[in-house]
């Protein structure tokens, strides 16, 4: 090359905007992160959620930062993708992303003119796993950064190293700026939630809230917000709300609240005695159950079956979460009327033996439960487990015992098991 030659400038292809936005969707988009996509998962939301979605989360943002450094034409385009969905999982990153929103707020940004960028954010993940949070520096950059962002649609947090809970109620009073537009809410900082009496004239606050991740084992000192279930679709608690006597469901509220809930997650952990009163009040409106029951006896299980059998004549899905697939025993119990059960384990690498006997417990649904008509695997690793290592158990299970049924037995993504197996 002559010295002195100007290098030359890369001409981008001249494409319609609609286009480029097409393009930029595809590049980055993560299924099931976004409203409405996300509903289709609310009954997972929550650590088994964030294990599956948040890498993928962090791997899309890698290649939005890529895309907006192209050229400047490019930043314009891709901005709002690289904002849409926040994640912040080191203290670092708390401060930058801040401090960004910040400047472009106030028309001070890097690219000049450029709307505040805020505006473009649907989802927000807080997971802070370098260092505790500090009281008197990250929670104000929290609060700073959450006022910054007014059509959040998806909130979660998970804080188990807070020095304090004080600053937690600066939190809630941050995310009202969001109130109108928030649709699910992830709450999880161990003890260190806010107190009970702030936290439900908050929730009661949220209009369209959709799903909702509690961060209680128990309601002492106030009423369960009864009022939130008129837009709530799915409520996943760790422990049955404590004082849901009929006569009493309306005490917090002025008038009688219309039932909009349909999915509910119960930890069997708490014993039956709370959900029992849970169920009794509201189990003719939920079609969705999930039980985890990773802390849970064979017989613990049963019980809840039970009681769902009783108390929710309109249940349809229900999936079952439990540390080892030796726990589900359906022997001498029945399965709810379901049209979908679906089911994974804790322990990633299960035995032969658990396999062939998982099998022979599901095919007791073939004459037990004629509404049933989906099977589904919900974790990759124990799909994986069976399908490298004990494949010839799941042939042998889908010829034999499943023979003749029109039961579709589905893996973690969907997909036909058979045709899976047929790869191998």
């Amino acid at each position: 090359m002559v010295a002195g030659e100007k290098r030359a400038v890369t001409q981008l292809p001249s494409l319609p905007p609609e286009l480029w936005d097409y393009i930029f969707e595809l590049a980055t988009h993560v299924p099931y992160t976004l409203v409405p996509e996300i509903f289709e998962k609310s009954i997972f939301i929550g650590s088994i959620y964030n294990r599956e979605y948040h890498p993928k989360l962090r791997a899309a943002l890698v290649t939005k930062r890529y895309l907006v450094r192209v050229c400047r034409q490019w930043w314009h385009m891709a901005i709002r993708y690289l904002y849409r969905a926040i994640y912040i999982g080191r203290a670092r990153s708390l401060i930058s992303v801040c401090n960004t929103l910040e400047k472009y707020a106030a028309g001070k940004g890097t690219i000049e003119g450029a709307e505040p960028l805020g505006q473009w954010t649907q989802r927000l993940d807080v997971a802070i796993r370098d260092n505790p949070v500090r009281q008197d520096v990250d929670v104000r950059y929290y609060i700073n950064l959450v006022t910054r962002l007014p059509n959040l649609a998806i909130f979660s947090i998970r804080m188990r190293d807070v020095v304090a809970p004080a600053p937690l109620p600066g939190i809630l009073n941050a995310l009202r700026y969001s109130a109108s537009s928030i649709r699910v809410l992830d709450w999880n900082t161990s003890t260190y939630a806010p107190r009970p009496c702030a936290f439900v004239e908050w929730v009661r606050s949220l209009p369209r809230l959709h799903t909702f991740h509690c961060p209680y084992e128990k309601w002492d000192s106030v009423y369960f917000p009864t009022s939130i279930l008129s837009s709530l679709n799915t409520l996943v608690l760790r422990r049955g709300p404590g004082r849901l006597k009929k006569d009493r469901l309306t005490e917090s509220d002025s008038e009688q609240t219309h039932i909009n809930l349909r999915k509910v997650a119960v930890d069997l952990y708490w014993g039956l005695d709370s959900w029992e009163e849970f169920m009794s009040s509201y189990g003719t409106y939920i079609t969705s159950v999930q039980i985890l029951a990773f802390r849970s006896t064979t017989l613990e299980i049963n019980n809840f079956l039970d009681v769902v059998n009783r108390l929710c004549p309109h249940v349809l899905q229900m999936t079952i979460l439990v540390e080892v697939f030796s726990c589900m025993s359906f022997v001498d119990s029945l399965l709810p009327p379901v049209e979908y059960l679906g089911f994974m384990s804790q322990k990633f690498q299960e035995t032969r033996a658990a396999y062939r006997r998982l099998f022979s417990q599901l095919a007791i649904f073939k004459d037990k439960v004629p509404t049933l008509r989906v099977i589904q695997f919900l974790d990759s690793h124990n799909v994986q487990c069976l399908i490298t290592r004990h494949s010839q158990v799941a042939l042998h299970a889908l010829k034999h015992e499943f023979a003749g049924s029109n039961l579709r037995i589905l893996d973690h993504e969907g997909n036909l098991l058979s045709e899976r197996l047929v790869t191998v």
